[in-house]
């Protein structure tokens, strides 16, 4: 019976009667455990969401790069990114293109952007593949300048009804979608984890095992209460 003193030194709250029949107590440990187990959860949860390394890049689109001084920007020079944005009828984005640096080929702003404090603006296929795994690196997508590709041909090409049936059928069957996910996404996202903790949702599916286990403890209280009630 001196078992029962212990939990609640555990748990930080006891009772002032205790039970004394076999189901009664086996209840209030399970009752107990079940407290204690969340409460270190949730501990443990809040613990790591107040450890994330919170720290956000100072740019998040083409307009801050005018109103800061901490990166140097550039463009490939007579790409077609960068003479829509020379030709472009906002002046922000004229700016953007006559004040950054003009790169010659493509390894070049490879080249700056790992050697650090500069910005290389081209297409987001172009820098997903380019620095695919680079944990070092920030891609920020703005959402301008979206082109499409597409093929030309002849007027009434007999190739025009062949190739849209053949790009009809691999999009059905899903052929550019996984080799999307194979040539853009990296198997080592996960090793570029940038946080100490862990933002993971405290939610209803990471507790059901210990539900289960309240569940089952409720379970067997209840089944020795009417052993006790036919046999004691």
């Amino acid at each position: 019976s001196q078992l029962t003193h212990y939990p609640p030194g555990f748990v930080l709250q006891g009772t002032d009667t205790l039970p004394t029949a076999p189901s009664g107590r086996f209840l209030l440990f399970i009752w107990w455990l079940f407290i204690m187990i969340l409460t270190s959860m949730y501990t443990a949860n809040l613990t790591a969401h107040l450890t994330l390394d919170r720290s956000t890049a100072t740019i998040r689109g083409l307009s801050d790069l005018l109103v800061q001084n901490d990166y140097k920007w550039g463009l490939i020079q007579d790409r077609n990114l960068q003479i829509m944005m020379s030709s472009h009828d906002d002046e922000e984005y004229n700016k953007i293109a006559e004040k950054g640096v003009q790169l010659q080929d493509l390894q070049e702003g490879i080249d700056k952007v790992k050697e650090g404090g500069f910005v290389f603006i081209d297409d987001s296929s172009v820098l997903s593949y380019n620095f695919k795994g680079d944990c070092k690196t920030m891609l920020i997508k703005t959402g301008k300048f979206n082109n499409q590709w597409a093929f030309g041909t002849q007027v009434n090409s007999p190739y025009t009804a062949l190739i849209n049936k053949m790009f009809l059928r691999y999009r059905e069957k899903g052929w550019f979608t996984s080799k999307f996910d194979e040539w853009y996404s990296s198997d080592d996202v996960a090793a570029c984890a940038t946080s100490v903790g862990s933002d993971t949702k405290f939610g209803l599916p990471i507790l059901v095992g210990l539900f289960l286990i309240l569940g089952v403890g409720a379970s067997l209280s209840f089944v020795t209460v009417f052993l006790e009630i036919l046999y004691v």
